[in-house]
């Protein structure tokens, strides 16, 4: 864990004490941030923070609170949850409400919580891996839609004339855009009509669209 940074939350000046010293112990260069309360924390997050220890007998919040008022203001971070008693249930409702591991005081090691920590980050770089993936592919799907929407269907009939209906856009990390075109035949010939629409991604793309059915 050379190097990373961990926030504390913990009320109990021995706890914190304990924890401090058994990460100390196994990762001498993390960099520990404690604080004794969850607002305290929160008004004064680590931009770095990528895991967090969190008591969940804290003296503004108790139990799985704690744990929902954390995660409503750092989503993407992951938590491992510490409590007094293995027998109390509270662990296994933490991991079902977002926790990545649950730790019983007195009960882990140095080696123990810096591997809780370790694969809690893992994970949770995980999760966002899945995440962006699948937001990726929505967006895809979305462009992939829209597209064929910018696509002329060319009113053609004459025979001496093929179109191949091609779409690409034009910016560098390949963002969907705005601009279209439309093949359509009249009395007078064969014309080409394009549209230049300013801007790129699915908005401007749908305007792009409605303008050319229009």
């Amino acid at each position: 864990m050379k190097g990373r940074s961990l926030v504390l939350v913990e009320d109990d000046a021995g706890d914190m004490f304990l924890v401090t010293e058994m990460l100390l112990e196994v990762a001498p260069d993390m960099i520990l941030t404690c604080f004794s309360t969850l607002q305290s924390a929160l008004n004064e997050w680590p931009a770095d923070a990528e895991c967090v220890l969190l008591d969940l007998g804290l003296p503004d919040a108790m139990g799985l609170s704690a744990l929902e008022k954390l995660r409503a203001q750092v989503p993407d971070v992951p938590v491992v949850v510490l409590t007094g008693r293995l027998d109390d249930g509270i662990g296994p409702e933490a991991l079902a409400a977002g926790a990545q591991d649950f730790l019983v005081k007195g009960q882990v090691d140095g080696q123990g919580l810096e591997r809780s920590v370790r694969y809690a980050v893992e994970r949770g770089r995980a999760a966002l891996d899945r995440r962006d993936l699948m937001a990726a592919e929505l967006r895809a799907q979305e462009n992939a839609r829209l597209q064929r929407g910018l696509l002329p269907s060319p009113l053609i009939d004459t025979t001496e004339l093929a179109v191949a209906p091609f779409y690409r856009p034009g910016s560098d990390r390949a963002l969907l855009g705005g601009d279209f075109y439309d093949v359509v035949e009249t009395p007078t010939g064969v014309h080409l009509l394009i549209g230049d629409v300013c801007g790129h991604g699915p908005d401007d793309a749908a305007l792009g669209v409605a303008l050319r059915i229009a």
